[in-house]
């Protein structure tokens, strides 16, 4: 008998074939989330904020209960998930609160707390508050858990972090040179604008992300010929985390497409899809986040790909398999 807690355990995972219930949860919490950002942006606007403030209080306490009963309930399930089941209760509790979306959970309901009891007490500045109402807006993250898309794009952060951080890394450093630089070369002729390396930051930033806001300019034939090429420096220094990204995201949707014709292959092996394996093919599809239309393609070349072969005929050259030369290695001349 399955317990209760598998059960709730069952609604909350992120799974393509949960069932009614748990789709609907799904859908409900989706549609909390877009309410809650829709409500943030639009209590920033003073009037609206003034005319709507018990609307936007009541759409945040309701949300935040929600979302607080919604983190209770994973933190408290979390031992069922596959990943954490074989571990002790506290150790996998710990190790699901720790891990990205436990945090972003926690945060989306943390500010609310925190703000409530700077109120209660009397005590926070200002400034603290709205940080603490500014990052309500977190929980626009939780939709990660609902999407297969940004599930890629958190998979493909997290592979390519030792790189990026090499290539931020490097980037401070330009950063840190390029202000010493147009320091050196226009502090004499503008003390009020380059008195020290700190106040030459903000130039090398615009600079070497091609902005040029053009409020701090070089005057000196040294400061232009620097400043022309730290700009040449930061188009190439930007373009370095963007093409680290498109090399993990072809590499991740090229492992995505190769594990899901693999399973193509294996349901074609005794020539028809049984019914179980479509199911089984359908769920991995949503889980991969592959589209009808590419998974229909995928199987259009597996089934390609397998008649040509029982043919005895090369899907890539349409030659008989049966009458391709064997490749053999040159002998070395003498």
């Amino acid at each position: 008998m399955i317990s209760r807690r598998k059960q709730i355990a069952d609604l909350l995972a992120a799974a393509p074939n949960k069932s009614g219930a748990g789709r609907r949860i799904d859908q409900f919490l989706i549609l909390l989330i877009l309410l809650n950002i829709v409500a943030i942006i639009l209590e920033s606007v003073e009037q609206l904020s003034v005319l709507y403030s018990g609307w936007f209080w009541g759409i945040e306490v309701f949300s935040v209960a929600v979302f607080t009963v919604e983190y209770v309930l994973r933190l408290w399930t979390c031992v069922e998930l596959p990943n954490i089941r074989y571990q002790s209760a506290i150790k996998g509790r710990f190790r699901w609160a720790v891990s990205p979306l436990g945090i972003i959970d926690l945060l989306a309901i943390l500010p609310f707390y925190v703000q409530w009891l700077l109120v209660a007490q009397g005590g926070g500045s200002w400034l603290l508050l709205r940080a603490m109402r500014g990052l309500r807006l977190l929980r626009i993250f939780k939709l990660t858990r609902f999407s297969p898309a940004l599930q890629i794009l958190q998979k493909v952060l997290k592979q390519e972090a030792p790189t990026l951080a090499v290539a931020g890394f490097v980037l401070f450093v330009v950063m840190i040179l390029a202000s010493w630089g147009i320091y050196a070369l226009e502090k004499d002729l503008q003390p009020d604008k380059f008195p020290h390396i700190p106040a030459a930051m903000w130039w090398t930033v615009v600079t070497l992300t091609t902005v040029g806001y053009g409020d701090v300019v070089p005057v000196t034939v040294g400061g232009k010929v620097f400043a022309g090429l730290i700009s040449l420096i930061g188009i190439g220094m930007l373009a370095l985390p963007a093409g680290i990204l498109a090399s993990g995201f072809s590499t991740e949707i090229r492992r995505r497409d190769e594990t899901y014709s693999s399973a193509l292959e294996v349901a074609l092996a005794n020539g028809r899809i049984t019914v179980n394996e479509a199911r089984e093919l359908d769920y991995l599809r949503e889980r991969l986040g592959i589209s009808a239309g590419q998974a229909k393609d995928l199987l259009n070349k597996a089934e390609l790909e397998r008649n040509y072969q029982a043919g005895g005929i090369c899907p890539h050259c349409s030659e008989p398999l049966n009458n391709r030369k064997p490749q053999t290695t040159p002998k070395a001349e003498s």
